[in-house]
């Protein structure tokens, strides 16, 4: 699984998240434990404003590592983003 989380953060890098992705889905398929292959998918996830799915891979990771900063901020973050309100914009 190493070479695949190895390709996985390669295309990750090179802004190839549909590849990063499947080479993740691939890892997470064979190991649901894999909280490095959920942190990065999070993040793909981030990155492409699937805000929902990135806050449920952060939770998966916390369940593996309850500690996780990473992504306990991502969550932080995510869930500042869905509840971002302006009134605004709403009654001009």
């Amino acid at each position: 699984m190493n070479d695949l989380m190895n390709k996985a953060k390669l295309l990750f890098d090179q802004n190839e998240f549909s590849g990063s992705f499947d080479a993740l889905n691939e890892i997470l398929r064979n190991d649901q434990n894999d909280s490095g292959a959920f942190l990065l998918r999070a993040r793909i996830h981030y990155k492409m404003q699937n805000w929902g799915d990135a806050m449920n891979d952060y939770c998966s990771v916390l369940e593996i590592e309850p500690g996780n900063q990473e992504a306990k901020s991502g969550i932080e973050m995510a869930g500042n983003i869905l509840g971002y309100f302006t009134p605004d914009m709403f009654n001009p």
